[in-house]
């Protein structure tokens, strides 16, 4: 799950959901970054977190791709 999580969100991908207001992404500025920071947003607050906290909340959370109320489906428009 790790790897195939790690690529969509390398691709731009959002993981999330909707019903607790909270969101995983890479900012498009993180795209070729040798350690990308990705952005995890709960409700009002957001912060940076490493490639391998992303993949612990994703998996923890439960989180799924999906459509950030804002950013739409993914990152790199």
């Amino acid at each position: 799950m790790h790897k195939l999580a790690e690529s969509r969100l390398l691709a731009g991908f959002i993981y999330g959901d909707s019903r607790n207001q909270e969101y995983i992404y890479l900012p498009g500025s993180e795209l070729d970054a040798a350690s990308p920071i990705l952005v995890y947003e709960k409700e009002d607050s957001r912060r940076d977190v490493t490639m391998e906290e992303a993949l612990d909340i994703i998996e923890k959370r439960s989180l799924k791709p999906a459509v950030h109320p804002v950013l739409g489906k993914n990152t790199f428009h």
